[in-house]
């Protein structure tokens, strides 16, 4: 099976940005211990410091999709949903 990567665009309101930090380091934090869980890091660009990404690697998509369902992710993305100018956007990739 191939591995799946996965970028997800996060948009916080500016104003509550430490917020949604924080809950997705709790996330990521719990994401991190999965099985299939190769790499899930939020990383933020100088030039356009509102609009975060979140970089993951799965080992399948169905590790993936098992991670979806956790506890800790349904948790996050309810804790998060208010607290962004729009709703995250999901790009799939795979390797070449």
């Amino acid at each position: 099976m191939e591995p799946l990567y996965l970028v997800a665009v996060i948009k916080p309101k500016i104003e509550r940005a430490d917020e949604v930090v924080e809950a997705l380091r709790v996330m990521m934090a719990r994401t991190r211990a999965e099985n299939g869980c190769d790499f899930y890091d939020l990383v933020v660009g100088d030039d356009e410091p509102d609009t975060w990404l979140m970089l993951e690697k799965w080992s399948t998509r169905a590790d993936w999709e098992a991670h979806m369902a956790t506890a800790h992710v349904v948790a996050g993305n309810e804790a998060v949903a208010d607290l962004l100018r729009e709703p995250t956007e999901l790009r799939f990739y795979s390797a070449r």
